[in-house]
């Protein structure tokens, strides 16, 4: 019985970003599940990838505005050599029309060549976090799609979303179906809070924020009558840190006792985040974490937290369910792929929605006063976990994918 090699593209399995660790996740699994079927490997941007991880990886290189991967030729050769097999993308539908169409989207010639000559077919496993127009994704991202030869989508959400983009007949040409990722029940559970509390400060590296404005440090013990409420995500436009601050300065007004935590990866991109907590007057009440924590600190932090807060449009959410695993509320609205598995009274319907960028993505708006009704519904509460999103639940959905397609 032949065995396909198996080439993973997207964020390096050594990021910390959500596409990186979903490759990740799913590269582990197949590498230990899938062994009579294939052989996996990863080509990563971002990173050289992680030498505790048993599977080949490989670094992009070259690798232009456009996310172009110009070093995927010698990669495919060192890998699989004239082999035919499998390209599956964990990576935005934006980022690959040279992959998924070279005849028309590749301008790299030597590129296009290979990927037109090579027996590679092409599987994507599509991260969708916003809709565009009558409810599908606009001209572009259509034509990137239609290049593949299998579609896995995170969630009915936007399974649907790319059923209304390619139509039926070609929806069932493409094999479209969805899957959530897993979250690993194994780390992600719920400890003790005032246990976790009282290491929080040391276990999470947090400095506090007015550092950022006059370099002196308050870092003091978060104490039990203190609500504390956390926020992770990256510094990016579509995690709205503008609202997750409006939102906390309105509970603070109302819980004066209130701390923040948030967690993230640059205090200045898209969004200013120090000139955030001062005009919103958050100073003096809020840490902030910058370097990359373990799966394991995570949790515990998650469990520190009274409630959490995701306040940006997602196809799923790595910080939602961990912290719904680790027992402590999230919040987040009622738009994408997460709603799917949260219940109501955690979710916050939009007032309006908006459309913005490239691709047209329609975006909601929101009353952060109705975020702070809530928050104080949830404070003080455990939530029961999603087990059936545990990886245990998740993976053998993944692997009869995996086997029906290599079959």
């Amino acid at each position: 019985m032949p065995i396909t090699p198996v080439l993973l593209i997207g964020d390096s399995p050594s990021c910390p970003s959500g596409l990186g660790r979903i490759l990740r996740e799913i590269a582990i699994r197949a590498d230990a599940h899938l062994r009579d079927k294939c052989r996996v490997a990863s080509l990563g941007c971002g990173g050289p990838g992680s030498r505790q991880l048993h599977f080949q990886q490989y670094a992009a290189e070259g690798v232009d505005d456009n996310f172009v991967i110009k070093n995927l030729p010698e990669v495919w050769d060192d890998w699989a050599g004239d082999e035919p097999g499998v390209i599956l993308c964990v990576w935005d539908v934006s980022r690959l029309g040279w992959l998924s169409r070279p005849k028309v989207m590749c301008e790299e010639p030597s590129l296009r060549n290979f990927l037109v000559e090579a027996k590679i077919k092409r599987w994507i496993y599509a991260p969708v976090d916003a809709e565009g127009p009558r409810g599908s994704l606009t001209y572009p991202l259509q034509q990137a799609l239609s290049g593949f030869d299998r579609i896995l989508g995170y969630s009915k959400w936007s399974e649907g979303i790319i059923r209304n983009t390619l139509g039926d007949e070609a929806s069932k040409a493409h094999h479209l179906t969805s899957i959530p990722h897993g979250i690993d029940s194994k780390v992600f559970f719920p400890r003790d809070r005032a246990s976790a509390r009282l290491n929080f400060l040391s276990l999470t590296g947090v400095f506090a924020a007015e550092t950022l404005v006059d370099r002196k440090s308050h870092l003091t013990a978060i104490q039990s009558d203190e609500p504390l409420i956390g926020a992770v995500a990256t510094n990016q436009a579509r995690k709205n840190w503008g609202l997750w601050a409006e939102a906390c300065s309105l509970f603070l007004e109302r819980h004066p006792k209130a701390r923040f935590w948030i967690h993230t990866d640059k205090l200045e991109r898209y969004w200013s985040i120090p000139a955030l907590l001062v005009d919103f007057n958050l100073i003096g009440k809020t840490l902030v974490s910058l370097s990359h924590l373990e799966d394991d600190k995570m949790a515990k932090a998650y469990s520190a937290c009274d409630l959490t807060l995701a306040c940006g449009p997602e196809g799923f959410g790595f910080p939602i369910f961990e912290s719904l695993f680790c027992g402590t509320p999230c919040i987040h609205g009622n738009y994408g792929g997460a709603p799917e598995h949260m219940a109501d009274d955690l979710l916050v319907n939009p007032v309006a929605y908006h459309h913005e960028g490239l691709y047209s993505s329609k975006r909601p708006v929101y009353s952060a006063k109705d975020w702070v009704v809530r928050m104080e519904s949830a404070l003080g509460h455990r939530v029961t976990w999603p087990v059936h999103l545990s990886w245990e639940a998740v993976w053998p959905q993944f692997e009869t994918w995996f086997r029906n397609g290599l079959a």
